[in-house]
């Protein structure tokens, strides 16, 4: 299974906890239901399609082992996670800058502060992370000029989530995927065969880039219907119980 390759974040880190608790049940109980209905019936074609999310991780880099991850968003946004778990966002604007720092309440929890800037004009203390993301960002356009282009632009009224101002609250990698825990608490395993797959946070709704390469969203209680998503999630319901289960 999962569970040994996992590295795994504290417990008590929480905003988005009630959300994994929430999409965890969501996807036990469509399993249960799917099971318990035989037969799968392929998701409705037509006009009705579900959207796209509004944002989602399109291209990262992965160095930890000195300074972070960098990545690319759908939006045209660019961020890094930093190692000592600060997180930089730098908006399409190129200017536009947001630093962010983890904070410890009293009660042990934790939570996020951001702090606007502009790339025109930050601290003198933040010179090397405004460094280092510069370098990541252009690796990133540099390296995968193609890869979600164009910037990817939300259906209007889709979620009440525009999509601005996300960035990756947390991040991990397992022997088969690399998952990105977004701020808007959405959920997004990107696994190493470049399939895809995310969990909506305020929706009962999946989103999957199959080996098609094509971004489609489904209900949770139509996935079944999709073999190569049902064994796709499957793996991410067991991430899920590990990552709920230690609160």
């Amino acid at each position: 299974g999962a569970a040994a390759e996992l590295h795994m974040p504290p417990p008590n880190d929480g905003e988005d906890q009630a959300a994994l608790y929430s999409m965890h049940q969501s996807i036990k109980l469509c399993a249960a239901s799917a099971a318990a209905s035989g037969a799968a019936q392929p998701p409705s074609a037509g006009g009705d399609a579900l959207p796209l999310p509004a944002v989602w991780v399109s291209r990262w880099v992965d160095y930890s082992k000195k300074y972070g991850l960098g990545y690319k968003l759908s939006n045209g946004c660019s961020g890094v996670f930093f190692n000592d778990a600060t997180k930089m966002l730098l908006e399409r604007d190129n200017d536009t800058l947001a630093y962010i720092e983890r904070m410890r309440r009293d009660d042990g929890s934790k939570y996020d502060v951001s702090r606007p800037n502009r790339l025109s004009a930050y601290p003198q203390e933040l010179t090397k992370k405004v460094t280092l993301m510069e370098h990541f960002k252009n690796y990133l356009d540099e390296t995968h000029p193609n890869r979600d282009s164009p910037v990817h632009a939300p259906a209007r009224g889709a979620s009440g989530d525009s999509g601005r101002g996300v960035y990756v609250r947390k991040w991990m990698r397992t022997r088969h995927s690399i998952i990105f825990r977004l701020s808007n608490n959405h959920f997004q395993v990107n696994f190493f065969d470049d399939t895809e797959v995310l969990l909506w946070s305020d929706r009962r709704w999946v989103t999957y880039k199959g080996k098609n390469k094509v971004r489609a969203t489904y209900e949770l209680s139509d996935i079944a219907a999709v073999p190569e998503l049902t064994k796709r999630i499957k793996y991410v319901t067991d991430i899920l119980s590990q990552l709920v289960s230690r609160v």
